[in-house]
């Protein structure tokens, strides 16, 4: 399966990576989605209480419901669902359920943060073969007070985890992270295979627009590489979502992206 990493701003502006041999990264424009995202809360929305949600996806242009058989399956699941608060705190990351109604899906999560959440529905559409993020937004979502605070270290559920990048981020440019993990002693842990990989990396620009979904380069159980390349100059949430000991753990980092020399 390659390794795939994009960056949307809700028309898809995609970034691609595949790692077959010497990984290369290219930067382009592509159509806009051919889905629309729509989200039906069976409930309010309270923090700490959890919630059902029905979505639908529908064809923009023929205005049907996308269902199963429309969709590719990607890293085992036919639909991501990349949900993040106002704050760019609380990060979830969900996949919904068909119900006995085609095209219906059905989901629960809980809110951590008060207010509404914005969403991003990772799909590929067979009629496309080409992966796209349909937005939309649960509750009265507000743009929140961000703490854009640089950090590549995080101490989560005692692991530590540590991010590098062999050149500093910069809009336009390329660079290749790399994240270690290690237990509360310093000693080397294993990752468990998540949707089909060691990890899964997301990121969100501060301006709730961009969305980035990265998966690593090769196979390693102890240390994850992966390619960042934004399109521009901003502030970056990223999130890097791991297995340890069948418990899925979510590491949070700032990265502060430059302009481009």
């Amino acid at each position: 399966m390659k390794n795939r990493i994009m960056f949307s701003v809700v028309t898809c502006w995609l970034a691609l990576a595949g790692c077959s041999g010497a990984p290369q990264v290219t930067h382009k424009t592509l159509p806009p989605p051919i889905a629309r995202l729509t989200l039906l809360p069976q409930g309010e929305m309270v923090r700490g209480k959890p919630v059902t949600v029905l979505m639908k996806l529908t064809a923009i242009k023929t205005r049907s419901l996308l269902t199963d058989a429309d969709l590719e399956t990607m890293y085992t699941k036919k639909i991501h669902l990349l949900l993040i608060d106002p704050s760019l705190a609380d990060y979830q990351h969900i996949h919904p359920m068909p119900t006995r109604t085609p095209g219906l899906y059905s989901f629960t999560f809980t809110p951590k943060s008060p207010g509404g959440y914005r969403v991003w529905a990772d799909i590929t559409p067979k009629a496309t073969g080409r992966q796209e993020f349909a937005m939309a937004d649960l509750g009265a979502h507000r743009i929140g007070a961000v703490s854009k605070i640089e950090n590549r270290t995080a101490v989560v559920s005692g692991y530590h985890f540590n991010l590098t990048f062999d050149t500093p981020p910069a809009a336009g440019g390329e660079s290749v992270g790399r994240l270690t993990i290690t237990g509360a002693h310093g000693e080397t842990v294993t990752l468990e295979p998540v949707m089909g990989a060691r990890a899964h990396i997301v990121g969100f620009y501060d301006d709730f627009r961009t969305v980035a979904h990265m998966h690593p380069m090769g196979d390693n159980p102890h240390e994850i590489m992966f390619h960042f390349a934004p399109d521009r100059a901003g502030f970056v949430k990223l999130f890097a979502q791991v297995e340890i000991g069948g418990k899925a753990i979510f590491a949070p980092f700032g990265v502060m992206v430059a302009n481009r020399s």
